[in-house]
């Protein structure tokens, strides 16, 4: 069988025996989205990918996944997730262009804040002085005000309401002027009660912050989101089974693995395409009761390759 034939074979499957409606393969040209793709990740795809999405690409309907549930993407849905992983990416020399610029819209959102902060509180014949005042900020969120007063207390403000669109407003503004020469994920402020404030361009530790593990070990980088991972199927929850093109110095380049928001313990389910078929038509075919269970299909592969 070709490789878009095992493919069909498994929406054929999945449609017969999934209790569910399951979506249909859609066929479709996709020569330039592929050449789109090739130049986000600077990399040839794999022929085996070509292969595939030049007869198919994506599915039809609203209903379950053509791929034991999970859905199979659409080069432009991948297209979609490689942009989530390039904006992660931080330019090699971190710099601000226009510091004028740049500077007029943190003393406008640093502005907005300190009208934020309540009046002072009063405590009998006394009052809390207040030494200083944080809040974090950043192109999808913003946070409210932690006080701290000189005697060690602290408490919490909300951002005022009526400033909320515009602290939005003016840190997206702020964030995409900065994305190709600095790209910080966060601004941390501290507010000081003689009106002056102090800001930090933060990152997020997306790769500290979780236990990754890789099976084989050292096969997959342990990261959070690389943009070479090309993401083929999803299980519409931010996980993936995609094909790795930056593998970790035990890894094969092209090898099919699991990765995304929920995936700590990733795990390299083939060496390639084909492979990941085989596997599956092999499984579905001996022990089907494994694609039936209520279990994530993540797991139920992760089993099969004893990785689980």
């Amino acid at each position: 069988m070709t490789l878009t034939e095992k493919l069909e074979s498994i929406a054929e499957w999945t449609m017969k025996n999934v209790s569910r409606e399951t979506n249909h393969l859609r066929r479709a040209n996709v020569g330039s989205t592929i050449a789109s793709i090739e130049e986000m990740i600077e990399e040839t795809l794999p022929e085996e990918f070509r292969e595939v999405y030049h007869q198919v690409n994506g599915e039809t309907g609203e209903s379950g996944g053509v791929f034991f549930g999970n859905g199979f993407m659409s080069t432009e849905e991948i297209i979609g997730q490689l942009e989530f992983g390039l904006s992660l990416k931080k330019p090699p020399e971190r710099r601000v262009i226009d510091k004028e610029a740049s500077d007029r819209k943190l003393g406008e959102i640093a502005e907005l804040y300190f009208k934020s902060i309540p009046a002072k509180k009063s405590f009998g014949l006394f009052s809390k002085k207040r030494a200083k005042a944080e809040f974090e900020c950043s192109a999808e969120s913003y946070s409210g005000l932690t006080i701290d007063y000189e005697n060690g207390d602290s408490e919490t403000a909300l951002l005022d309401k009526q400033f909320s669109d515009r602290v939005f407003k003016l840190s997206r503004e702020l964030h995409e002027m900065e994305r190709l020469s600095y790209n910080w994920d966060s601004l941390q402020f501290t507010l000081f009660y003689d009106g002056d404030y102090s800001v930090e361009r933060a990152d997020f530790n997306w790769d500290e912050d979780f236990d990754f593990s890789s099976c084989p070990e050292a096969a997959i980088k342990k990261k959070y989101f690389n943009y070479k991972w090309i993401p083929i199927f999803q299980d519409y929850g931010g996980n993936y089974i995609g094909i790795d093109l930056d593998p970790d110095k035990k890894g094969r380049k092209g090898q099919i693995i699991t990765f995304g928001r929920d995936e700590e313990d990733m795990v390299v389910l083939a060496n390639d395409l084909s492979g990941l078929f085989d596997m599956s038509i092999k499984e579905m075919t001996e022990n089907p009761d494994r694609f039936l269970a209520e279990k994530h299909l993540h797991e139920v592969l992760k089993e099969v390759r004893n990785c689980a």
